[in-house]
């Protein structure tokens, strides 16, 4: 594992020419970033992409957002469902940028998606400016696989990429034939009923009072009819409109709630012998804990053992401390064992190593302790 600067950088995501794409983690802070060693260009802030940290003559580093990971996790085994928001999502970041003047051609390894959340890193980067239409069909071509001629975007897609259409159709479009279908829904197909021409935008209609729903409720809609003059109609009186006629007035809403419930009400039974139960369950705790305190004490004297190992086996490799974490009492700069062997350290924490191999220049390295073994790869 390689150090730059403040931030350990655990594993190589893409190698674009010069520049090298690290997922990586900040020492300070314990959160996770991106490295791009070797960028080269202007980065660029805008919604939807990685901001950026820090900005060095070696390197820059981006924020990599909890939880989120690479769309190159999904290579021809994406959900169609969630692939056609992520392009939604990636049309939409593109288009912005490109109105900005930023041409950016997206790849895998560059993309963070979180759920519905889509993120693009590089942006502003030389190697990476191109034409988004074509980038975001090749993404998705390789992120369907087998299954891209399914998928639903497909044409669109290969319009796109001929330059027939513009990127913004792949979120704005498909919002328009839903809310065409939306409508068509909404028409009334009753058999004998005619359908009534579209109202204005601007006449707005009558919202219904909203009633309290409840499973035990029973719920009944009367038409009524225009009284007469004189005569007096009670609220809940049912009464026919004329035929050909139109009711007036509002509907009447009956509710009628039984007295009774309408399944068979089941009592659980009382508790038997809590009392017993109780004392078993204390029983139980105090012998637990007298066995805790009774276990014989450790004769590592609260160490921590750390394993080094050395790839060939046959490699020799000299460790040495250069700084340990508060509450340490180990003294820097001793020589803490020619590995391939075993360490101990006295405290949890980060220790800072110097590893010499003979032949080579000395690397320094950050271990946390307690952890897995550590392999130093000699090539």
């Amino acid at each position: 594992m390689e150090v730059l600067g403040t931030y350990w950088l655990r594993r190589i995501l893409a190698r674009i020419a010069s520049v090298v794409v690290y997922e990586a983690q900040d020492t300070r802070t314990g959160m996770p970033v991106m490295v791009l060693k070797g960028a080269q260009g202007v980065p660029v802030a805008a919604e939807g992409v990685l901001p950026l940290l820090e900005e060095t003559p070696e390197a820059w580093v981006l924020e990599w957002p909890i939880g989120a990971v690479p769309l190159s996790q999904y290579l021809g085994v994406a959900d169609l469902e969630r692939l056609e928001h992520w392009v939604g999502e990636m049309a939409r970041i593109l288009a912005s940028l490109k109105a900005k003047g930023v041409s950016h051609a997206p790849i895998p390894e560059l993309c963070l998606v979180k759920g519905k959340r889509v993120w693009l890193a590089g942006v502003g980067l030389k190697e990476l400016s191109g034409e988004p239409e074509k980038a975001l069909a090749v993404l998705a071509r390789a992120l369907a696989g087998e299954r891209y001629p399914e998928f639903p975007l497909r044409e669109t897609l290969e319009r796109i990429e001929a330059k027939e259409d513009p990127l913004e159709v792949l979120f704005s479009g498909p919002a328009r034939a839903h809310g065409v279908q939306e409508a068509k829904d909404l028409t009334p197909e009753t058999p004998g009923q005619e359908a009534q021409p579209l109202r204005d935008a601007s006449s707005k209609p009558k919202e219904e009072p909203k009633l309290p729903s409840s499973s035990r409720k029973v719920l009944s809609v009367d038409p009524v009819s225009e009284p007469l003059e004189g005569q007096e109609v009670s609220p809940t009186q049912e009464t026919t409109p004329p035929e050909g006629k139109t009711p007036s007035r509002p509907r009447v809403i009956r509710i009628e709630e039984p007295e009774e419930p309408s399944f068979t009400v089941v009592e659980p039974p009382r508790p038997r012998r809590r009392t017993l139960l109780l004392g078993l369950l204390g029983a139980v705790v105090l012998l637990g804990l007298a066995l805790l305190l009774l276990r014989p004490s450790s004769t590592s004297g609260g160490g921590y053992v750390m394993e080094f190992r050395t790839d060939p086996p046959t490699e020799r490799a000299e460790v040495f401390l250069l700084e340990a974490p508060e509450g340490s009492r180990m003294a820097p700069g001793q020589l803490l064992l020619t590995a391939p062997g075993r360490a101990e350290f006295d405290q949890k924490g980060v220790y800072r190593l110097r590893i010499r191999v003979a032949g080579r220049d000395p690397v320094d390295y950050l271990l946390e302790v307690p952890g897995p073994p550590l392999v130093i790869r000699v090539r």
